[in-house]
């Protein structure tokens, strides 16, 4: 299904302040599932930690961190379409497997990478709804079939906001957007937050804003020191090394973000 696509420190923040309908576990699921945003499917089973590099195809990341478990699902699943499996490996990140799978509904060896079928194990056990909240599963389809799924980030306004996997062309995770009432959209499945322990709860609910901060800091520097050390994608290898040759940049931190006073320095350098 095609549709249009931060930082965790930028998806914690907005997910304290703009999903105060749900739960603090549904908040953090979301932070976890826009930290992926813009990560693109792979041609092949190659540089899948990369977000960016062999892109234009069905293998991923996702599926490679579920399929390692050996009995998570029915059979191995990089490769084939995977908005689903990139809702479920966000579970199983947030809150570990055991918890994750009770919020999916979903038993070992499940086909919940399929979206018809984790449609119906909500379904199952009554979790179902036609209302969105955040942190709920959303499904697309028709009548006949159930075709595509993601994370609902937010409602307001009467639309729908969403993070998903294998959207748009070229497949990617993705930030999308949809009137509430869209004929396309089957309905919610909703995990049941009381499912997750209390303990890391009330721990957070005690956190003064200052330790939020602090929290949101540190993933931010983690997360640019992760993307400080990645090399340069093939298909840029060639501009950076005419770049760097022309003295327009170092070559350092290819993937890393560039400051607007960096960039104005870049180009004052062309030739």
């Amino acid at each position: 299904m095609n549709a249009p696509g931060g930082s965790l420190a930028a998806a914690r923040e907005s997910s304290l302040s703009a999903t105060q309908e749900s739960s603090l576990p549904a908040a953090r699921l979301i932070a976890a599932a826009q930290a992926q945003d813009g990560y693109l499917g792979k041609k092949s089973n190659a540089q899948l930690d990369d977000p960016k590099a062999n892109a234009g195809g069905k293998y991923n990341k996702f599926a490679r961190d579920l399929d390692a478990q050996g009995d998570f699902y029915n059979g191995k699943k990089n490769g084939f379409d995977w908005c689903d499996v990139f809702v479920d490996w966000c579970f199983v990140t947030t809150f570990g497997r055991d918890i994750a799978q009770k919020l999916l509904c979903q038993p070992d060896r499940s086909c919940g990478a399929g979206t018809g079928y984790s449609l119906n194990y909500y379904k199952a056990k009554g979790r179902f709804f036609t209302a969105p909240q955040p942190g709920d599963q959303i499904f697309f389809g028709d009548a006949k079939s159930t075709w595509h799924t993601g994370i609902v980030t937010e409602v307001k306004g009467g639309c729908v906001y969403t993070i998903e996997g294998n959207a748009g062309s070229p497949s990617a995770v993705r930030s999308c957007k949809y009137p509430v009432g869209s004929a396309k959209i089957k309905g919610y499945g909703r995990p049941d937050w009381s499912l997750v322990p209390a303990g890391s709860e009330e721990e957070e609910d005690n956190m003064t804003e200052e330790q939020v901060r602090r929290i949101v800091r540190e993933e931010y520097a983690n997360i640019e020191a992760e993307r400080a050390a990645l090399p340069a994608s093939a298909w840029a290898e060639g501009e950076l090394a005419a770049a760097v040759a022309a003295g327009v940049t170092d070559g350092k931190r290819p993937q890393s973000y560039a400051t607007r006073q960096e960039v104005a320095l870049m180009v004052g350098r062309k030739p």
